[in-house]
């Protein structure tokens, strides 16, 4: 279908043919042609000629609508995790896709930990992401005529976000074929093992571990925790049901210096066919400094005493106590500031304090609120003049660091702290570690809050009366372990520094096997302006010995960066030099283990069920290719739809209407000539 439009006004065609018409009428109204009928033919030709130049100059523009028709679209996924090993589906699936792409477009896919085209007969895939799947059929297919999805899967995955929750599985049919044994032996294994990533030197880091036992009542279990093969606590455990989920802690102490290889391990059953879900690896980086820490407060004051006891038990921290009115030191010798009873009287000392920059911790109470609000104003208060009593509500939310289920129990069962009474504010990046709960009504007000602003770190404890939290902290004989881990916790963040020197290196210290590595490299000159026009080399040495070297590339942001091709297991020592070392850069880092599938697999079509029928689809116990093809046929979905696509183009741009331009005068011309008229 085609369409013709011009720059200006269509009706100016009109007047383009009267130009012609009567140009070529002045032309040949006095011609002595006998023969009529050329001098007609002469007439018209010119006419044409001179309408159509016109016509031109009008810039006229053709449109063309053209139409294609798209078949419906079916994704065939086939899982290739090594727990789906014993099916070999890929035969059914080619059949399947065969049968399909006649009245389907049909596109093709295996997954595990990754997604790739095609089916494989050779399942190798360590671990399962279901949800990395429906994210590659979505961000290729979103907005298509997708139809349906037809996955296998034993319902197992062990990474990525649950796919029920998936945006895709609302929207989209999702029909499973369900492979594996649904048989459940006598089977322990641990789940997951939950820890900080990051801590101090002598600190003590809580690590729990979560166990899954399935026939296993009555046995008791014996858990490990390892260093670098060297036994370090062990715990026991009685597993009270068939299937029983356990939970157990470690607090472990960290005695070494840099990226640290732990292992838990729990002792296997009688009869117990796998032991390879047994045990689990983790990591905790283990920094070494030195940190001053200042506490300001006016006032003395139980609580001062009880935070300070936490700084105390850490020997990289050095505390010093001082009265704003006896402090007459530099803020830029510490590395974090606690205040307590201080109020906002705009001394040049509080102005200093607030142009530092440095990290604050504050706690809140009636006498320093005022203070609060010209420091974090985005976490002010509007007080009432009056104070109230608030317990904590722990929030599950929280991610600035990792939290013990001992202490979120013990969070929730605390003597009651004052508070100012009033409205509270919060900014978008503030991360609420507690709310203030009254009686048994849970608020949206801030307890205990963490945020990072442009200008400091802060954390804003916002009550009077944490001694009462520690003295009521005696579990067992693990007087105030929770105290001390939730301030411990609080204090190391705000203590962690970002890398603000000239030249920097920015790597992951911990990457699976059989990823790749990438490195990004900045380079600040002394006006602390980003430039790249001086080469950064990498060396790279393995523990053992083995050396790898490389150059970054340039990206047109005027930093650095560099993709390292997957390395195996190990620790790794590397140096960066700028402009053959004008500055370097040394540090370190560490290859896990590929995260492998539990060989035990106890398949969970519970799961695929549930997320077929909430999708719309349905689950197969088998490869009934014929149902299966007559479902997708019959569907309400199986529609053909029809995309249009319009394409405007300039007259001018094309070479034909020069052609047919040029035939027109040549003919005139010819027969002008020919005719003996000049």
């Amino acid at each position: 279908m085609f369409g013709l439009t011009t720059e200006l006004p269509i009706i100016y065609s009109l007047f383009c043919i009267l130009i012609g018409v009567v140009y070529s009428y002045l032309l040949y109204r006095n011609n002595k042609f006998e023969n009529k009928i050329l001098s007609l033919t002469l007439f018209v030709f010119r006419s044409i000629i001179v309408s159509v130049l016109s016509f031109l100059l009008l810039n006229p523009f053709m449109s063309k609508i053209s139409t294609e028709e798209e078949k419906p679209i079916v994704v065939l996924a086939q899982d290739v995790s090594i727990s789906c090993a014993d099916s070999e589906d890929s035969i059914y699936f080619a059949t399947l896709s065969e049968q399909l792409s006649t009245n389907f477009n049909v596109v093709e896919y295996n997954y595990s930990e990754d997604v790739s085209k095609g089916f494989l007969s050779d399942k190798k895939g360590e671990s399962t992401d279901i949800s990395n799947l429906l994210d590659e059929v979505d961000l290729k297919y979103s907005g298509r005529n997708l139809l349906a999805i037809v996955a296998s899967s034993d319902g197992l995955y062990n990474k990525g976000s649950n796919p029920f929750y998936h945006k895709l599985s609302k929207s989209v049919p999702i029909y499973s074929i369900a492979i594996g044994d649904t048989s459940v032996f006598k089977d322990v294994s641990i789940t997951n093992v939950i820890h900080n990533d990051i801590s101090f030197l002598d600190n003590i880091s809580p690590i729990e571990v979560q166990i899954n036992t399935e026939k296993c009542k009555g046995e008791i279990l014996s858990i490990k925790l390892y260093s670098d093969n060297k036994l370090i606590q062990t715990n026991e455990e009685k597993v009270s049901k068939s299937s029983d989920f356990i939970k157990t802690s470690f607090n472990l102490k960290n005695t070494k210096i840099g990226l640290q290889k732990y292992s838990v391990e729990v002792s296997g059953v009688k009869s117990e066919k796998y032991l390879e879900n047994n045990s689990f690896n983790f990591f905790i980086e283990v920094l070494e400094s030195k940190y001053k820490i200042l506490i300001l407060s006016d006032l003395v004051h139980p609580d001062i005493g009880a935070f300070k006891s936490v700084l105390d038990n850490n020997k990289n921290y050095e505390v010093d106590l001082y009265s704003l009115s006896d402090f007459d030191s530099s803020y830029k010798e510490y590395n974090l500031i606690v205040t307590f009873y201080l109020e906002d009287n705009n001394s040049s000392k509080l102005v200093n304090l607030k142009d530092s920059g440095l990290p604050i911790l504050m706690f809140v109470n009636s006498k320093s609120f005022s203070l609060l609000n010209s420091l974090y104003s985005v976490g002010k208060i509007t007080a009432k003049n009056n104070v109230q009593e608030v317990t904590a509500s722990y929030n599950s939310n929280f991610k600035k660091f990792n939290t013990s289920s001992s202490l979120q129990s013990y969070l929730s069962d605390l003597p009651p702290l004052s508070t100012v009474f009033g409205e509270y504010s919060l900014s978008a990046s503030s991360d609420v570690l507690a709310f203030q709960k009254i009686g048994i009504l849970e608020t949206n007000k801030p307890l205990i809050v963490l945020d990072e602003t442009t200008e400091r770190k802060i954390a804003i404890v916002y009550g009077e009366g944490i001694w009462r939290w520690r003295l009521n902290d005696r579990m067992d004989e693990n007087f105030h372990q929770n105290f001390d881990e939730l301030f411990s916790n609080i204090s190391q963040y705000l203590l962690i520094k970002e890398d603000k020197s000239r030249f920097r290196i920015d790597v992951n210290n911990k990457s699976e096997e059989g990823r790749n590595l990438s490195f990004k490299a900045e380079y600040y000159n002394e006006n602390y302006e980003l430039n790249n026009q001086k080469d950064v080399s990498l060396k790279i040495i393995k523990e053992t010995g083995e050396e790898f070297d490389y150059i970054f590339s340039r990206n047109e942001k005027s930093s650095y960066f560099l993709n390292v091709k997957s390395l195996s297991e190990g620790k790794y020592f590397y140096t960066a030099n700028y402009n053959y070392s004008e500055f370097i850069k040394k540090g370190e880092f560490s290859v896990l283990p590929r995260s492998k599938e539990a060989v035990i697999n106890t398949a969970n079509h519970q799961f695929l069920y549930q997320l077929s029928n909430y999708s719309g689809g349905e689950m197969f116990t088998n490869f009934d290719i014929e149902t299966l093809y007559q479902i997708l046929l019959n569907s309400s979905r199986n529609k053909i739809v029809i995309h249009s696509t319009e394409k405007t183009d300039s007259i001018l741009n094309n070479i034909w209407i020069l052609f047919f331009i040029l035939l027109l005068i040549s003919t005139e011309w010819i027969l002008r000539k020919y005719n003996g008229f000049y």
